[in-house]
């Protein structure tokens, strides 16, 4: 069932227009408040079975709770997230949820900004299982001979192929400081430079590589070249060749630089029940249809934590992450783009989660990361033990009051207290109650962040030391400093 909420928006290549859609949303079954609105009501539909080779299935076939999927509904339809524009779901093999929002259907392409990484990665895998792309330790340097004179090729970076997957090449690129559009960010300058692969073999390496992550676009342009100079195309047809049309996808886009190189970094389009066949091929172990499309070897190592993003794992373009269900840690392996382009993979449950969005919002990744933890994983796997909050002593509350700092992430958090209850706020947090569990454990509610948890960790006296905050699948750790 397609829904069509106020102001219906589409977003084009390039830039960014929108544009009202009436004409397309006057088939629409729900009925409209004067809002715009769909009324707040819902009934769910097994997805429609059509020659693109999935099987389709109801929620209940495949022990998916409806009442916590149609309350997920319920939410999305009464205003509380505008900017998601499809979910689906696939749950033993089978898509058994699909929606679409805000103009959008099946039929169209979607934006998938850095989800493209991820499936850039997965054609230098199939590069490197056809022989045409030498193995993840070669240094970098020997992919780009005709950029001789270039800092990385005439100073011989000690770069792999495997620190470029990894974000951990030690170069100078600052993706954080400024916005994406500021002409101080790395990544405009390399947009704009007429030459993106020049541009980023011309940076300094001022750490060594293989130690730190920096998110850094430009690694995975290299990558599209990478796939150029060793297979002889490139990486859009590549893709078309070796992943697009095995997978059965003919309807795809991918937007190029000036000088004819692909963006990898962020410019595919595909339509979301594609992204799903390539969800569903990773958690397959590179399998779709009983064909190996990519080697259960390259899926292994993609989807394996090679290092600490802040506070999370990554791989090779693939983030990984932990989140506690029923008190064991369950990974959560995903691709993720600006805006909240989301394909995520639960292994354990055999489940993939495909979530679109508009592209240009600032709490993009927030919306479908809470949807999977508060409706979806539940729909799954009820909790056996709801959190219930006790009472602490005044002493005890005393002991973990104080100042934390989270280095990493330039966080300072007071925790503090008022009459029996404990507090913190930071500078994007607003004031929340930390709730005991027990003296170590609380959990929380913000209405900035989510719910989160907090486990204290103290040492051998006693005394707090650190707190670990878990949101969402990060975890991020706090050190006492007062």
């Amino acid at each position: 069932m397609i829904r069509c909420p106020r102001n219906p928006s589409t977003y084009l290549p390039l830039f960014l227009i929108f544009t009202l859609l009436a004409a397309a949303c006057s088939h629409m079954s729900p009925r409209v408040n004067s809002y715009g609105l769909p009324e707040r009501q819902y009934t769910y539909q097994q997805p429609e079975k059509i020659n693109d080779g999935w099987q389709t299935a109801s929620l209940n076939k495949v022990d998916i709770a409806s009442s916590k999927i149609e309350e997920m509904m319920l939410d999305i339809l009464g205003g509380n997230d505008k900017n998601i524009h499809s979910i689906l779901l696939i749950k033993d093999g089978k898509l058994v949820f699909e929606e679409y929002f805000y103009g959008y259907n099946r039929q169209k392409l979607h934006f998938l900004a850095s989800v493209s990484k991820s499936i850039t990665s997965i054609l230098i895998g199939m590069a490197i299982d056809r022989k045409f792309t030498p193995d993840v330790e070669t240094q970098a340097y020997a992919f780009f001979p005709e950029y001789t004179g270039s800092r990385w090729i005439d100073q011989k970076y000690p770069i792999t192929l495997q620190h470029i997957l990894t974000m951990a090449a030690g170069l100078d690129w600052d993706a954080t400081k400024y916005s994406r559009r500021d002409s101080r960010h790395t990544t405009h300058q390399m947009y704009a430079s007429g030459d993106p692969i020049g541009f980023v073999l011309g940076r300094n390496r001022i750490e060594t590589p293989g130690k730190k992550f920096n998110y850094n676009s430009g690694l995975t342009i290299l990558l599209g070249g990478i796939v150029r100079n060793t297979s002889g195309l490139y990486i859009d047809k590549f893709a078309g060749q070796y992943l697009f049309t095995p997978l059965g996808i003919s309807d795809y886009h991918w937007d190029k630089f000036s000088d004819g190189n692909i963006q990898t970094d962020g410019g595919l389009h595909l339509r979301p029940r594609d992204m799903a066949k390539i969800g569903y091929m990773m958690l397959k172990e590179g399998k779709w249809k009983d064909r190996q499309i990519v080697s259960r070897k390259w899926v292994t190592e993609s989807t394996k934590r090679h290092i600490d993003a802040l506070g999370i794992g990554y791989g090779y373009q693939w983030w990984i992450g932990k989140t506690p269900i029923n008190n064991h840690a369950t990974e959560v392996i995903f691709a993720s783009g600006h805006g909240g382009q989301k394909i995520f993979l639960i292994p354990q449950l055999d489940l993939v989660a495909v979530f679109t969005s508009r592209v240009f919002n600032s709490k993009g990744h927030s919306g479908p990361e809470g949807f999977l933890l508060k409706y979806i994983i539940p729909s799954i796997v009820p909790s056996v033990s709801p959190k219930k909050a006790i009472k602490l002593p005044p002493e005890v509350l005393d002991q973990l009051t104080g100042k934390y700092e989270a280095k990493a992430h330039g966080i300072v958090a007071p925790v503090f207290r008022e009459g029996e209850k404990l507090y913190t706020r930071t500078s994007f947090w607003d004031k929340v109650e930390l709730m005991p569990e027990s003296e170590t454990q609380f959990f929380g509610d913000s209405k900035n962040i989510g719910e989160f948890r907090v486990n204290l960790i103290k040492d051998k006296k006693g005394n707090v030391k650190q707190f670990i905050v878990y949101l969402g699948f990060r975890g991020i750790y706090f050190d006492k400093i007062e």
